[in-house]
């Protein structure tokens, strides 16, 4: 058994795995106090004890529970990208070893561990988990209710601090004579000019 496998393991899959079981067994605390509380006699219900544990059973113990599942939901949302099969064609270049794009490139080489699709097509921070999970959901309503489009494209162009995130410190980009040129660099750490104007697509171009 290596150090990564096993019950208490740091594993990703296993940590969401106890995220998720904690929010139950606080749940199930909380409506246990509950109960408790509603099962005694009137009287008793008024001492600072009791509303100790109301407070904690209707407010703190829902909420925690409703943080752990933002959690498990959070990494969820990371996951579903390649699950949907409207988006087919993109998994399929992208983990095409001889595709010439660049999230071929990045998948290939490995330049994003995991979780791909998620970590360029979101935002970072909290801010981006939240934005990423309502775009997940509407892209869901959408399917269901309306059918998947005809013409599957992006809402917006593509930031470009999306890619300086990573790249803007990197050895290898400042390397790069154009992107150290007065001119260009101001216009590129803007976002008016788009990496792709000289790069390849990250995906497969219109044909």
């Amino acid at each position: 058994m290596t150090p990564h496998d096993g019950t208490f393991s740091g594993d990703a899959e296993n940590v969401i795995r106890w995220v998720n079981v904690a929010g139950v067994i606080l749940a199930a605390v909380g409506m246990a106090m509950l109960f408790f509380v509603l099962w005694q006699k009137p009287g008793w219900r008024a001492t600072p004890v009791v509303k100790v544990m109301l407070f904690t059973a209707i407010f703190l113990l829902p909420a925690t529970t409703m943080l752990l599942g933002s959690v498990v939901g959070f990494h969820k949302v990371k996951q579903s990208c390649a699950e949907c099969h409207a988006m087919d064609p993109w998994v399929n270049d992208m983990k095409n070893p001889d595709s010439p794009t660049l999230a071929a490139k990045h998948y290939r080489n490995r330049w994003i561990n995991e979780d791909q699709c998620y970590t360029c097509h979101s935002g970072y921070g909290l801010s981006g988990n939240i934005e990423a999970k309502k775009g997940g959901v509407g892209h869901v309503l959408h399917q269901y209710f309306l059918g998947v489009p005809k013409e599957i494209k992006i809402r917006k162009p593509f930031p470009t601090s999306t890619c300086l995130h990573c790249h803007a410190n990197a050895e290898s980009f400042r390397k790069v004579e154009p992107h150290m040129d007065p001119e260009m660099k101001p216009q590129i750490l803007s976002g008016k000019m788009s990496c792709f104007e000289c790069h390849e697509a990250p995906h497969p171009r219109k044909k």
